[in-house]
């Protein structure tokens, strides 16, 4: 392939214009990293958690992931190294995403700058050293952020590998090449659809360039077939697509005739570059599109530059590169297209300066040498003035804003930093919305490293954990107070009320002193309760699988009309949480649901609420918890009595755990009846 004229700035100027440019790249992406964002997402926590097996154990974790979570194998081993560096936590992750951002940055210079001359590799450079979207991808503590930089590492190989002017193969070349294009693949599954412009290239040769076809066309081939034996592992895996199932709504809607979701999903994604961009706060400023107006018209200008080069390899393979690297985005609408168009991050940026470095020529074959300069001033303040904005959108309008802060669960952050901080050791009640692994506590768990503290997880909106300790910490969050059955019968003593940002969505948490099994115990009704297990009478409490007791309960609202709701509130104690194991490899620990039945005389079921806030990963011998449950009956339920029964079930295996004890053996025990009342 034919080498592009160099820039004709001397090597000096060229060297140092590049050192500038990655200096302020370095300094976007790494600026107060560790403090914006301002802290950790679901999605973050559980890419922590893998990349933390690799760097305890040295080899990945089997566990079956979520969709969107941290699935990829390549970032799980490329990350474990910085936690060596800078600890098991969301900032090792982060540097980890500014190290990959850098390595974006210098492929898309190698690239541009063999393939259309220096001053493109510098524009394209200081483009992405600049522009928000690659500064803020660039700080996520994501799997994805290898792919992007891997892939074009990739396509920059592939044309070292053409450019061999005839003479010896450049085989470390080719396989580099091979090498990159899998590991992008290894990273997220975007670079699939880009990795599609390699197999149109092919054919774009074979039809518009027969003489290079002829040369390397065997080589191109053998090389992506030996990526995609490399890669055929993962991608045969179902478990590596996780997010493509989101694609199947629109083509499928399409494949009935109806185009509409398709084409706005077109629409929208296309205006992500100069109108309305990214929506979703979590991914960008929402409504923030990619280019500002001058660069956007530059952006048009270099896609135009290259529909007029289309026989000019590189400029053809720009826009094959650009179009199939956002075509999930295409599908999927501007919703999280920051993410899915991460594979076409290089020809996107480097668009706008091939447009800049085209009219510069024009500027000045038209005016003349000094012209030329003057316009490559005026592209030098723009780009100044484009990082301006990136900074201040990115650190203060983005990274200050209470809707970012709730998104990147700044609350729960900070209260891990406060028990990581603080000088009490103990056991920690600690109530979060979201208290089941792989959610709320993977995210403390990249900022609480203290063997002393002992948290316990529950969601005090509904349940109740009471460590099995005579004194400890209470730490209650806005986002999920106590419930009034809760709030009436704990007695706890306010520590400190810890103030965040004032304009956050949650800008308090409160730490309590209590007592929780004398909590416990006084939480219980005073009378002796009795319960139905396998038609015989017996008295609480009664033992599931010898791991977990009912040892109370408090009918709330034994009467309910037709669709209304019976409260009930059940008091369990745990023996021992192996009742619910072994746990398989796949799974991230033990899960369990409680459930409560309102049965017809039939036993058919005319009501159920299925549940544990007190989530069973986190159970230990001698603890004890309050659930809260609120069974909603049938709409249509005759008047009359119904039998209430309540059991526990593994999540895993599906199976409930028996009622065992005496001779009775059953896998529920029935409480008193509750009543229907008439319309």
């Amino acid at each position: 392939m034919t080498k592009s004229p160099i820039s004709s700035l001397k090597p000096q100027v060229t060297n140092g214009l590049l050192v500038i440019i990655l200096l302020v790249a370095a300094f976007l992406r790494l600026y107060r990293l560790d403090e914006i964002p301002p802290g950790v997402t679901h999605d973050e926590a559980d890419t922590g958690y893998f990349v933390e097996v690799v760097y305890r154990t040295g080899r990945p974790s089997q566990i079956e992931t979520p969709y969107g979570y941290a699935y990829k194998p390549f970032t799980q081993v490329s990350a474990a190294p910085f936690m060596t560096l800078f600890g098991a936590n969301d900032l090792a992750l982060r540097f980890h995403a500014a190290f990959w951002g850098m390595v974006l940055l210098v492929f898309t210079y190698l690239w541009a700058r063999r393939a259309f001359g220096g001053a493109a590799g510098l524009g394209g450079a200081a483009v992405m050293a600049v522009t928000f979207w690659t500064v803020f991808d660039s700080r996520f503590a994501l799997n994805s952020p290898p792919s992007p930089a891997l892939f074009s590492g990739a396509v920059y190989f592939l044309w070292l590998a053409m450019e061999d002017g005839g003479g010896k193969r450049r085989w470390w070349a080719w396989t580099l090449f091979a090498l990159m294009l899998t590991g992008s693949f290894y990273a997220y599954e975007a670079a699939g659809a880009a990795a599609m412009a390699f197999a149109l290239f092919f054919v774009y040769l074979f039809f518009a360039d027969r003489a290079r076809f002829r040369r390397h066309g065997a080589w191109l081939a053998g090389s992506l077939i030996v990526a995609g034996l490399l890669v055929a592992p993962h991608v045969l895996d179902p478990s590596s697509w996780g997010r493509t199932n989101t694609l199947s709504d629109p083509i499928r809607e399409a494949a009935r005739g109806n185009f509409w979701p398709l084409l706005n999903n077109v629409v929208s994604t296309l205006g992500t570059f100069s109108f309305s961009g990214d929506s979703f706060v979590t991914y960008n400023l929402p409504h923030r599109p990619i280019f500002d107006p001058v660069v956007s018209v530059f952006f048009y200008g270099g896609i135009l530059l290259c529909l007029w080069r289309w026989r000019r390899p590189a400029y053809a393979f720009v826009l094959m590169w650009m179009v199939l690297g956002i075509l999930p985005s295409l599908l999927l609408g501007e919703w999280t297209s920051t993410l899915h168009s991460k594979a076409a991050e290089t020809p996107i940026l480097v668009l706008p300066a091939l447009c800049a470095v085209e009219v510069g020529r024009f500027v000045a074959r038209r005016f003349g040498p000094r012209w030329r300069r003057v316009f490559a001033a005026a592209c030098l303040v723009w780009l100044a003035v484009v990082a301006a904005l990136t900074g201040y959108d990115y650190f203060v309008r983005w990274g200050q804003s209470p809707e970012v802060r709730a998104a990147y669960f700044h609350n729960l952050v900070s209260i891990a930093d406060y028990l990581e901080d603080g000088d009490y050791s103990g056991d920690v009640a600690l109530s979060s919305p979201f208290p089941d692994v792989p959610l709320d506590p993977f995210i403390a768990d990249m900022r609480l490293h203290r063997d002393d503290v002992r948290v316990r997880w529950f969601d005090a909106r509904w349940a109740l954990v009471f460590p099995g300790v005579e004194r400890g910490l209470f730490v209650l969050p806005p986002n999920t107070p106590l419930d009034p059955y809760f709030a009436e019968r704990l007695d706890l003593q306010l520590v400190e009320r810890v103030e965040l940002h004032p304009e956050d969505v949650d800008p308090t948490f409160d730490v309590f002193a209590w007592r929780p099994q004398s909590a416990f115990a006084h939480a219980l009704p005073e009378t002796a309760q009795v319960v139905s297990v396998g038609g015989e009478a017996r008295g609480l409490p009664v033992s599931f699988g010898g791991g977990v007791e009912l040892v109370a309960y408090d009918l709330l609202t034994p009467e309910a009309a037709p669709g209304g709701t019976i409260t009930l509130v059940t008091f369990w104690r745990i023996r021992d949480p192996g009742a619910l194991e072994p746990v398989e490899p796949r799974h991230y620990g033990r899960a369990a649901a409680l459930f409560v039945h309102a049965l017809d005389a039939e036993g058919e079921i005319v009501g159920q609420d299925d549940r544990l806030d007190a989530p069973a990963w986190d159970w230990r011998a001698g603890d004890a918890f309050a659930q809260i449950h609120r069974v909603r009956l049938d709409d249509g339920v005759p008047p009359g009595p119904y039998d209430l029964a309540v059991g526990i079930y593994n999540r895993h295996a599906e199976t409930r755990l028996p009622v065992v004890g005496g001779t009775v053996v059953d896998d529920r025990v029935f409480l008193g009846p509750v009543r229907v009342s008439g319309e």
